[in-house]
């Protein structure tokens, strides 16, 4: 609902209430005097009829007073009249019928005993009544008949009919309502006027500027003269409109500012990401592989692609001969591009870029006589330099049919792929190197084993053939003598006899040793015959209890392959006698697939593997021993185990390691 109604309606709402308190407070008072008129009048009804009594009483006539009553109700006004003795008894009325009855009202009693005059408005037979009562007291002419103590001798009653008061407060509350209702309309259409014309419109038209304001018309401005608290209200709106809409124009000039510097930066973005993506797809290319000739044309021909340049070449320094070298090119005249190179270092683009290690770009390069050309129609040329750690290890050198190819923000893009081919580089001349090193070292040790393996085989066949049979001949040459002794020397021959069976332990204990060296088993019978005896003479002869399963019998090893799988096998039971702490031991050989896989494993205690092997080499030089082992022979060792779970040591070896298939080949099993 609009202020322009609501103010109305609550102006007429205030006075309509205002009215009716008023109107209510003026018919209360005029009803109160209206009574207190009547009253006045019943008083001065009742003294005369006190007065025309007078004569009756003193007379004693009550027929006297029984008629001056009746012609008394025969008033106008008159309703009922009644004479009471100081009992409270009707000793006369005009309703002869209540004569000698006994009346109770409050007021009676109240003439009666306190003298005083009670007046009462009251509803009987349908008409309202006013009563008053007045007491008659006791006079001097009285005293003739009643006692001088007696000081009232009795009490008047006179009903006045109250419908000439009712009539009057009737007229008097129509008279003023319809005053009250045209002061209401008056006022209130006065007051109204004047409201909607002081405050009303100039609020709506201010509430109307404010709506559209809010809609985004910031040119709207409220027309006022006042110089009231509105007035001030149509200034402040109107200045803080004008504030708004130059806030406005100004926001709109930097919006627009804002949109071409995000299309700037968008662009800048895109070109950026364009870079990125570049970049990215080169150094992809650069860490895929770490082949050199591989890297370098793979990288050349990502960056001819991603860059859209039609040829390209990449020149390598090498920090020993201090030349350059053609490695790869695309799309130039190959014998030219090799000529590049030959101008030394500090010579031609080239030699200038690996000299110095900054960028050199060219245009017009036909117009320069002092460079070669690199094939016709080309109208730019960008070489970078490829670097590594601060060191430049070659170049890349662009060529471009486009005039204006290679500029600033290009060859900076170029130059950071130059970084990361610079890094390729060097990757991949550090693998080729360590991949060497590597062939080397297995070389080294592969001759290292065998002859480890080889001296191992001729020492434990000395001990065997020569230190063995040389103290079986002593024990026997001892036994002889002792036999060839006369009986009396018996302490001798006990002499003789301990020394035969040092000789004969000694001789034991050399067989031991040089089965451990070299188990002739392994020679004579295979792999799966020495795993099976070297198993269960060691462990057995510890408490252990051993299972080994052959599960390809007939299969023929390398008898290279075969030696180093027997020294893992023989390792590992080593490692399970001084730390497993187990009882149980299964070995199992299998060959298949061209692949021989190796298990040991055994329920003992247990241990934390990757902190086994944290502790390098010489810690655990078994553990290592074991797994070089079995990366020469191309193959896998793998470890399962956890503390208090046992351990299981599977390996697997490809039959293709260790040289082709020679006559020390036998089957196994």
């Amino acid at each position: 609902m609009r202020l322009q109604v609501k103010v109305p309606l609550l102006v007429i709402a205030i006075l309509l209430i205002t009215g009716f308190i008023s109107g209510g407070s003026i018919l209360y008072f005029q009803r109160r005097a209206s009574i207190t008129q009547f009253e006045h009048m019943a008083t001065a009804l009742a003294g005369a009829v006190q007065g025309s009594l007078e004569q009756g009483m003193l007379t004693g006539d009550r027929k006297f007073i029984q008629e001056a009553l009746v012609r008394i109700k025969e008033e106008e006004m008159v309703s009922g009249i009644a004479l009471y003795a100081s009992d409270g008894v009707i000793a006369a009325s005009d309703k002869t019928g209540e004569i000698g009855k006994r009346n109770g009202f409050p007021e009676i009693q109240q003439a009666l005993q306190q003298g005083s005059t009670a007046a009462r408005m009251q509803q009987q037979d349908g008409l309202n009544e006013f009563w008053i009562t007045t007491p008659v007291f006791n006079e001097l002419e009285c005293q003739s008949c009643h006692r001088p103590e007696e000081n009232i001798l009795g009490a008047i009653k006179v009903s006045l009919d109250a419908r000439p008061l009712d009539d009057l407060a009737r007229q008097q509350s129509l008279f003023i309502a319809l005053l009250s209702g045209l002061s209401v309309v008056i006022i209130g259409a006065a007051v109204s006027f004047a409201l909607k014309r002081t405050i009303l419109n100039p609020l709506s038209r201010l509430a109307d500027s404010a709506e559209r304001f809010a809609q985004g018309d910031y040119s709207i401005r409220v027309e006022t003269t006042q110089k009231d608290e509105i007035g001030k209200l149509s200034q402040t709106f109107n200045e803080m409109a004008a504030n708004v809409e130059a806030r406005n124009r100004e926001l709109e000039a930097s919006h627009h500012e804002l949109a071409r510097w995000n299309i700037d930066l968008e662009d800048k973005i895109q070109r950026r990401t364009r870079e990125l993506t570049a970049l990215n797809a080169v150094i992809t290319t650069v860490s895929q592989s770490l082949h050199l000739e591989k890297v370098l044309t793979d990288a050349l021909n990502k960056i001819l692609s991603v860059m859209d340049i039609e040829a390209g070449a990449v020149y390598l320094h090498n920090e020993k001969t201090e030349r350059l070298m053609l490695a790869v090119q695309q799309g130039l005249a190959a014998e030219r591009a090799r000529k590049v190179s030959e101008v030394g270092l500090g010579k031609g683009i080239v030699g200038q870029v690996v000299a110095s290690g900054g960028p050199v770009v060219l245009t017009g390069w036909e117009s320069q006589p002092a460079a070669p050309s690199l094939g016709e129609g080309f109208k730019a040329y960008v070489c970078v330099p490829l670097k590594s750690k601060n060191k430049v290890v070659g170049a890349l050198l662009l060529a471009s049919r486009t005039p204006g190819q290679f500029e600033d923000e290009a060859v900076h893009l170029l130059s950071a792929m130059g970084e990361a081919i610079g890094i390729g580089v060097e990757n991949a001349r550090t693998a080729e190197q360590l991949e060497e090193a590597n062939k080397i070292r297995e070389q080294v040790l592969e001759k290292l084993i065998s002859a480890q393996e080889e001296e191992r085989r001729r020492i434990a066949r000395e001990l065997h053939d020569e230190a063995s049979q040389s103290l079986a001949a002593l024990a026997i040459n001892l036994e002889t003598i002792a036999d060839t002794l006369p009986a009396r020397y018996t302490g001798a021959r006990q002499k003789l006899e301990l020394l035969k069976e040092r000789a004969l332990t000694t001789v034991g204990g050399i067989r031991n040793l040089a089965l451990e060296l070299r188990p002739s088993a392994l020679d004579e019978l295979g792999l799966s015959m020495a795993i099976d005896w070297y198993a269960k003479d060691y462990l057995s002869k510890r408490g252990l209890e051993v299972k080994v399963e052959n599960l390809s019998p007939g299969s023929k090893l390398p008898s290279y392959t075969e030696t180093m799988l027997f020294r893992i096998i023989q390792e590992a039971l080593t490692n399970i006698v001084k730390h497993a702490e187990a009882s149980k031991v299964k070995v199992r050989l299998q060959v298949a697939d061209d692949t021989v896989t190796v298990q040991v494993e055994d329920n003992g205690k247990g241990f934390d593997v990757e902190a086994a092997l944290k502790r390098g080499v010489r810690q655990n030089l078994g553990l290592h021993g074991m797994i070089e082992r079995a990366t020469l022979l191309g193959g896998t060792l793998t470890i399962q185990a956890k503390p208090g779970q046992g351990t299981s040591l599977h390996v697997a070896v490809p039959l293709t390691k260790g040289g082709s298939y020679d006559q020390d080949t036998r089957a196994v099993g």
